[in-house]
């Protein structure tokens, strides 16, 4: 997904690739407080649990959340709390080893901590509450307690 809304045909996308879609990259610019799911619905992006939810429902065993914006900051604000477990968080210039795909969903917290001034100081700018926790969880594949594991091919 690039620098839209969630859509509907691309969840069945995803279910008609099989063994399923492995790996969602798809545009997550806002987090879900109700100012900012607002903002992206009006500017035709996508938060981070619709990114989320989207790659839940197309079974995708990882979801990378990125943004395309001069505007916000270089990392997808996830509104000071975690993403489910099988997401990665994107930044500019990002280069994605397949073979690291099982290990990036751990770093979040260490890229939370790195990008933490430049997420504060965005938040302040636009005025928009850094904060809220993004604790909307998705099912499995990348619901906690995912393996790490790529789904195995048939």
């Amino acid at each position: 997904s690039g620098d839209a809304r969630p859509c509907e045909r691309l969840v069945q996308l995803g279910k008609t690739l099989l063994p399923g879609c492995r790996i969602l990259v798809h545009e997550a610019t806002f987090d879900d407080t109700e100012g900012m799911a607002a903002e992206a619905e009006a500017r035709r992006h996508s938060t981070v649990g619709e990114a989320l939810d989207v790659g839940a429902r197309m079974g995708a065993w990882r979801v990378l959340l990125t943004h395309f914006s001069q505007r916000y900051p270089k990392l997808t604000d996830v509104g000071g709390g975690l993403p489910a477990a099988g997401a990665i968080l994107a930044f500019d210039l990002m280069s994605v080893p397949f073979r690291l795909l099982p290990a990036l969903p751990r770093l979040t917290p260490a890229l939370l901590c790195l990008f933490a001034d430049e997420l504060a100081s965005a938040g302040d700018a636009t005025d928009a509450t850094v904060g809220a926790s993004v604790d909307r969880e998705v099912d499995a594949p990348v619901a906690a307690g995912d393996s790490g594991a790529p789904p195995s091919t048939v």
